[in-house]
C-alpha cells in the first residue's frame, strides 16, 4: 500500500493519506511512502523498516493520473508525471512503463493521438485540436 503524508490529502484509491501531524508510527502494509513537507522523522522511520521513501515537492498536486492511466491516454511514459503533479505511481511502476515503451512510432496510423497531432503539425497539416483519432487519421495523406 502506498502512504502519502501531506497537509493536502487526496482521495486516490489504494493510497493511505495522512496529515504530517498524524504520524504515530510506521503503518503496517506500507510498500512505499511519499512525504510532502518538512517531516524528516517520518521518512527516517520508514527507511529503518526498509520501505522506500520519496519526497514530494511543495506545491505539486497529488491527484494526478497513475502511469498506467497516463500511457493509456496516449502520453509517453518518459514524460510522466504531468507538469505540476507529483507522481502517483511508484518508481518501479514508472521504470517498468518506460522500459516497455518502445522506440518512437514512425507509422502515423499506429501513433497515439498526441504523437499523431505532432506528426500532422510537422507535415504542415492543419486540423481542429478537438478531433478524435479516426478523424485525425483521415487527414494522413495516402502513400500514392
Amino acid at each position: 500500500m502506498k502512504v502519502i503524508y501531506t497537509n493536502t490529502p487526496g482521495i486516490e484509491r489504494g493510497t493511505c493519506y495522512r496529515r504530517l501531524d498524524q504520524f504515530f508510527g510506521v503503518i503496517d502494509g506500507a510498500t512505499s511512502v511519499s512525504v510532502q513537507g518538512d517531516a524528516p522523522h517520518i521518512g527516517e522511520a520508514y527507511q529503518r523498516q526498509g520501505i522506500s521513501v520519496s519526497e514530494i515537492e511543495e506545491g505539486l498536486r497529488l491527484d494526478g493520473p497513475t502511469i498506467a492511466q497516463w500511457v493509456e491516454q496516449g502520453y509517453k511514459a518518459s514524460n510522466y508525471p504531468p507538469n505540476g503533479y507529483a507522481p502517483v505511481s511508484s518508481q518501479a511502476e514508472i521504470d517498468k512503463a518506460i522500459g516497455e515503451e518502445g522506440g518512437d512510432e514512425t507509422d502515423p496510423h499506429k501513433m497515439k493521438v498526441p504523437e499523431l497531432k505532432e506528426w500532422l503539425t510537422a507535415q504542415g497539416i492543419t486540423f481542429d485540436p478537438a478531433l478524435n483519432k479516426p478523424d485525425l487519421q483521415a487527414l494522413i495523406p495516402s502513400k500514392e
